[in-house]
């Protein structure tokens, strides 16, 4: 009776002993993984935009992909939201986290022809700030003012502001003030609009911006145009009936040159720095 107990005992503690070989090594295996992951995690959560400066190469190779593969955009037809999509998607994938390392926040509260659009947008300089000056492009614009958009986005990598800076992607959707619907959805319950501009494309022949005042904004307007950085590719128009906010035109690639066009975008990076400290003093 004894021999039977003991052999049980035998038997049991030698079947602890396989489980704990074959259990022990795999739990430390998902240890492993797990604090991994959690550490990616975690360090993907704490990473900022890379630093780095647009460069023409780079501004040429976004205004190809909107002149030769993306159509019109536009809501209402198959053609036109399919393009909608594309632009999006190029959007969200040029500046997350994959590639200029932006965080993505988005609105997705608009609808139309049975669809959900999204307003996204990004914060730049001063991440946190509770004032910041918000830029809101179409996405069914000309194609110039998106990528115009990619390349601010780097450019204040490594030319930073002391000011937050909001990048903001809205569908053809608004009803009403422009200012006021695109802070509706990107604006936060603690923070105040330090700013806002619109920017567009359709713009000058010659000039690389055209200013146009808004209605609140004579005394930034002034100061606008009395700076030389400005002067040197921007000219400025008073104030429009249609012209609701302080508004910033680009010149469109008539000549079809589009490296040149690339390059005049580039150049202009330094002026629409230089709109946006005015604009937050």
């Amino acid at each position: 009776m004894n021999d039977s107990n003991e052999e049980t005992e035998v038997n049991t503690r030698t079947s602890f002993i396989k489980i704990a070989i074959v259990v022990v090594p795999a739990l430390l295996i998902v240890s492993i993984f797990v604090a991994l992951y959690l550490g990616a995690t975690e360090e993907q959560e704490k990473r900022g935009p890379l630093e780095g400066d647009i460069t023409v190469s780079e501004m040429a190779d976004y205004l190809n992909k909107y002149e030769t593969f993306i159509g019109p955009r536009e809501i209402g037809s198959e053609d036109g939201e399919r393009a909608m999509r594309q632009a999006l998607a190029i959007t969200m994938g040029t500046l997350g986290q994959e590639n200029l390392g932006y965080e993505i926040f988005s609105s997705q509260t608009d609808s139309s022809h049975g669809r959900l659009w999204k307003t996204i947008w990004i914060n730049a300089c001063e991440q946190e700030s509770e004032e910041p000056v918000v830029l809101a492009f179409p996405l069914a614009g000309s194609g110039s003012e998106l990528c115009f958009a990619y390349g601010l986005a780097e450019y204040l990598t490594s030319h930073p502001l002391r000011v937050g800076v909001r990048l903001v992607f809205y569908p053809p959707l608004v009803k009403g003030n422009l200012e006021e619907w695109i802070w509706e959805r990107c604006g936060g319950e603690d923070e105040t609009l330090g700013g806002f501009v619109h920017v567009r494309g359709h713009g000058p022949s010659v000039d690389t911006l055209e200013i146009f005042e808004g209605p609140k904004g004579a005394a930034i307007f002034k100061k606008l145009r009395e700076s030389r950085v400005l002067q040197r590719v921007a000219v400025f128009t008073d104030q429009r009936e249609e012209c609701e906010q302080l508004e910033v035109a680009l010149s469109e690639n008539i000549s079809g040159m589009r490296r040149s066009y690339a390059k005049r975008l580039v150049d202009a990076m330094p002026a629409m720095k230089e709109l946006i400290e005015i604009i937050a003093e």
